[in-house]
Formats: C-alpha cells, structure tokens, sequence
C-alpha cells in the first residue's frame, strides 16, 4: 500500500476509536443535535485546513491564518456597520484582503527568500495589529457590536439542520482534492514540496507555485471569516487567537509531513474531524482548558513521531529491496 494510504488508515483508525470511546461513555455524543454541531464547529477550522494543506504539502507553514481571519472579519464589520454597501460587494472585499494577505507570505517566502515560520510568523503580527487598527471605537473605546444585517447572518443559518458552514466545507473540500490530485499545478505543488531544486530543473515555476498556495491559504481565510463572523455576529480583535494551532495540528493529524510532498485534502478533512471530536468530547467531559491544549500537542507529537518511524522505516525496506535485486547480478560478476 502506498505511503500516503497507509498514514489516511491510520488517521480514519484514531477517529473511529474516538468516536467508539465518546459515544459508549456519552448517550448525547451520537445525536443527530450533537452531531450537526459537531460539523459547524469543525467547518471554519476544515476551510482554513484546506488552504494550509497546501502550503503543507508546498513544505511551507502559515502561522498568520488565525490573525489574517480576525482582520477580514473586522473589515467586514465596519463595512457592515458604517456603509450601505450590499454584502456581496463587502464579501468580494473580505476575499480580496484574503488574496493579498496571501500574496504578501508568498511574496516574502518566494521571492524574499524568508524562512516561512519567520515569514508567517511577521504577518501574523502584522495582521493582528491591523485588526486593532481597524477595531470599531466609540469615544476611543473598542466596542463589539452585534452584527444586525440578515443578508450577511443567512451565512451563519442552515438547511434542515446542515449549517451552510458545513456544506461549504465538503464542497471546497473536494474541489481541493481534485485540484491537487487531477491538475498539473497539483502536480507542481507535491514537486516542490518533495524535492525543490529538481522541480527547478525540470522547468517548474516554484516561486509562482509558492505564491499561489498562499494565495489559497489566504482565500480559504477570507471564506472561513465569514462563516466565522455570522456565526458569532460580531468581529472581535480576539478572534482568531490559537486558530492556527487548530489548523496546522487537523493537516499534521491528517497526513501532510511538515517535510512537504505528502499529504491531501481528503486526510485534512479527517484530521480537522478528528480534532473536532476530541475538543467536543474534551468539552463534554468538562476537561481545563489548559489540559485540552496539552492533550493536543501530546496528539501532534505522536503523530509526527509515528510519521518520522514509518518513513523510516519505508527507507530501510526500499533499502532492502534495491540490495536484494542488486545481489544476483554482483553475485554472478563475482564469479
């Protein structure tokens, strides 16, 4: 079986036995109530996921997914809250600032050269600072107010019981998975990731393939706040604060080595589910925060370790291989 299949088995294999342990110790975990709250829960941290995965496989990192979400929403808000603007116009705005937060971590990791945790790391700062630039104020005072505009709400509601958030989800998650699986910037995406200098050779365009998943990263955000604001009804300039934690821990879960060439859509999705059940049961069972927060970075530290172990392990048996089909031919040069 292939690498990448074997590492989805093993993460749809954590889920069921967490699925199997909340539900036989909770008679509510496996309501229908439950279950769609579950999925609305897991829906923005799945979007943003997807972008990420990307910039993943890319072997790339982006730390600025959380504050770059809190800066869309807080633009959003005060087009909502001091203009007239219809909110289709406001939403294109909220993917255009998307777009360029994007485009600003892929212009500093591709063509700055940047190390991307510094890079994303800077934006991250730099985002969230804008988020307080562009707080709404009353007398100098930073207010949250409630967001009242019900064509921008409807994005917070749902079809009999399946939030909008929800649907959205599954539906960018599948056309993530075909754009990496079936399409030649797909293909460029799992090349740099595995071995940059030889995509180089080879004619790739790297540095235009890098600006781009962060592009998608970005854009993943822009759709993610808004799911996220009408969800709340209001924007914060906390928003967002541990998002990526969530973001990168559901991709790593998931499948996608931080080494990059590995990894897709499809496992992020089962690693963002997987995070979302152990927070809702972690919940339920009234678990500290601190200790919810502890308990997830013990989850992303055995599954990296499990990661580095089977790609070792991968290694030595190719290694294997090659010497034993080598060996009859060395065997009979010797003779």
């Amino acid at each position: 079986m292939r690498q990448d299949t074997i590492r989805r088995l093993f993460s749809l294999i954590l889920l069921a036995i967490l699925v199997a342990i909340f539900s036989g110790t909770s008679e509510y975990f496996l309501t229908f109530a439950n279950i769609f709250t579950l999925l609305r829960e897991a829906a923005v941290t799945g979007i943003l996921a997807i972008g990420v995965t990307f910039v993943i496989i890319a072997a790339g990192i982006d730390l600025s997914t959380g504050a770059l979400v809190a800066l869309i929403s807080m633009i959003c808000a005060n087009f909502l809250y001091y203009t007239t603007l219809p909110v289709p116009i406001i939403l294109m705005i909220g993917v255009l600032v998307g777009i360029l937060g994007g485009s600003l971590n892929g212009f500093l990791t591709a063509k700055l050269k940047l190390p991307d945790f510094i890079a994303t790391l800077s934006t991250q700062g730099i985002f969230r600072g804008l988020t307080l630039v562009f707080a709404i104020r009353e007398n100098g005072v930073i207010r949250n107010k409630v967001i009242k505009n019900m064509s921008f709400l409807i994005l917070g509601g749902h079809i009999n019981g399946i939030y909008l958030a929800t649907i959205a989800f599954f539906i960018l998650a599948i056309i993530g998975q075909f754009i990496l699986k079936k399409t030649r910037f797909g293909t460029y995406t799992y090349a740099i990731g595995s071995n940059l200098k030889s995509a180089t050779l080879s004619g790739i365009k790297t540095d235009a393939v890098k600006i781009i998943v962060y592009i998608i990263s970005g854009l993943c955000c822009a759709i993610g706040a808004f799911f996220l604001t009408s969800k709340l009804q209001s924007a914060t300039p906390e928003m967002g604060i541990g998002l990526e934690f969530d973001v990168i821990a559901a991709v790593v879960v998931g499948g996608c080595a931080f080494s990059g060439g590995h990894g897709d859509v499809f496992g992020s999705v089962i690693g963002t589910l997987f995070m979302a059940v152990l927070t809702n049961g972690l919940y339920k069972y009234n678990f500290p925060t601190a200790y919810q927060i502890i308990i997830k970075g013990l989850v992303i530290v055995a599954t990296v370790i499990f990661d580095s172990v089977y790609q070792k392990f991968m290694e030595n048996r190719t290694a294997r291989t090659k010497n034993l089909k080598q060996f009859p031919s060395n065997f009979i040069e010797s003779k």
